[in-house]
């Protein structure tokens, strides 16, 4: 008669542990081998270990001896603590059957075979997702901080969490009924339903909430701020797109068993009274790339000359910002033959060099209200951090004075000023962008009208 099979006994990676593992495996891929990953059967010889054990150890879905977890831990000179793993909370069965039957659907999601850093990040969204059960979580920030490579990249990670993944763009700013069908059709078909799609939208949106809380699934919304509105309403939707208002509301509201991530440069408003240290939603705002995780992404166009103080002043410069440093890395590769200190002089002397930031900039300063962008010209005429009284006494408009704190929170909420205390300030290439901005209107004033007195940095 056939034993029935033993659950196989083992261990896996905490998140903790995982990090602890990748951020040191990371760290001699670039020292030894030029940034590049190693391959599972580079990791074997290294760690002497079979290939299916190094796969289990990165997938921390299988359980594997705890002697294993050592020698891959010993490959790379870590010592394994009590924290760095934990015995799997699902059953094997449960693991086989979601292998089995995996139902991602990442679209036309970006590249992440390219990733630097964002170790802490990573861990703070799977602790939210994974362990708290987060039902909704927004990744805010300014445009190229990565935000939608960073989405991808955690979910590649946490997938096989999932019956179902749907990675969804809204670059295009779709009417969220046409959205909503979309993501259904895919879902029922997935999870084996009746494709029975209603007409109404009410009725759509709790078809999907019936599948958010009957099934486990991941659903990622990038680009969402192309359907909020400019000017002075932050984080409100555009006319004829409330929609997706609700569709975010009911996410962060009732109770289910799914996750949905969304990235913004700007934070929705209908997802600000739901946040809190105790409930389902957060939000994540993305700060740069340190000095050693920029220098990495930077490398990876070619070689590149400077010394260690001027890859530091580059870097943060342009406030470790993923794209930014690939568009400056491409530049300086074409124009200065990977010097660095060329490039550093044009920025000395508040020159901008690289269009394409200014472009990227140009897309978020046109979203500003008349006292939004007032309030950047003059941080950028301070040049130094200034407090909001300080502020107050350079604006000249009176109406534009009463308008001064909801415009700075307005601010920091699209990623384009920053706080340190109660200082305001602007990062250098903002500020650089804001500068030359301002000089040219103002130019472009005087010349069409003739010189006049211009007491106000509005044009």
């Amino acid at each position: 008669m056939k034993q029935p099979s033993r659950r196989r006994r083992g261990v896996i990676l905490t998140l903790k542990g995982w990090d602890k593992f990748q951020a040191a495996k990371t760290q001699v891929e670039f020292d030894e081998n030029g940034g590049d990953s190693f391959c599972l059967e580079e990791l074997s010889d290294r760690t002497r270990l079979a290939l299916h054990t190094i796969s289990r150890i990165l997938a921390r879905l299988e359980p594997v001896d705890k002697s294993s977890l050592q020698s891959a831990f010993a490959a790379f000179n870590l010592d394994l603590s009590p924290s760095d793993y934990t015995r799997p909370t699902s059953t094997l069965e449960e693991l086989e059957t979601r292998q089995a039957n995996p139902q991602y659907d990442w679209g036309e999601a970006p590249d992440v075979s390219v990733f630097f850093g964002r170790s802490e990040e990573l861990l703070q969204l799977r602790q939210w997702i994974l362990e708290q059960r987060c039902r909704l979580v927004g990744l805010l920030g300014i445009g190229g901080i990565g935000k939608s490579t960073l989405a991808v990249k955690l979910g590649l990670q946490i997938q096989s969490e999932f019956e179902v993944v749907v990675w969804r763009s809204l670059q295009n700013a779709p009417p969220v009924e046409y959205k909503l069908t979309r993501i259904l059709q895919f879902l029922l078909g997935a999870l084996g339903k009746e494709m029975v799609i209603p007409e109404c939208f009410d009725e759509k949106l709790s078809k999907l909430m019936e599948c958010l809380s009957n099934h486990r699934c991941l659903l990622i919304l990038d680009n969402v701020e192309t359907i909020l509105s400019s000017g002075s309403q932050t984080g409100q939707f555009l006319p004829g797109y409330e929609g997706y208002g609700q569709l975010l509301k009911r996410f962060g509201e009732v109770p289910h068993n799914s996750c949905i991530l969304f990235t913004s440069r700007e934070k929705p408003r209908d997802i600000v009274p739901l946040e809190g240290e105790r409930t389902g939603v957060k939000s994540l705002p993305l700060k740069g790339l340190n000095f050693t995780e920029g220098q990495q992404l930077f490398q990876q166009k070619g070689q590149f000359t400077g010394t260690q103080r001027e890859w530091q002043v580059l870097i943060k410069h342009y406030g470790g910002n993923p794209l930014a440093l690939k568009m400056v890395a491409a530049g300086t590769q074409e124009l200065f033959n990977g010097k660095i200190a060329s490039v550093l002089e044009y920025l000395e002397q508040g020159i901008l060099i690289f269009e394409d930031i200014g472009d990227l900039l140009e897309c978020q300063f046109q979203r500003l209200s008349a006292v939004e962008a007032e309030v950047m010209y003059w941080l950028a005429i301070n040049r130094e951090p200034v407090s909001l009284a300080e502020l107050a006494a350079d604006v000249m408009k009176f109406s534009f004075k009463r308008q001064l704190p909801p415009a700075i929170k307005s601010l920091l909420q699209r990623s384009l000023i920053e706080k340190r205390g109660e200082h305001f300030f602007l990062q250098p290439v903002v500020m650089e962008y804001i500068t030359q901005r301002w000089v040219e209107q103002v130019y472009q004033k005087i010349k069409d009208r003739g010189i006049k007195n211009t007491q106000t940095p509005t044009p």
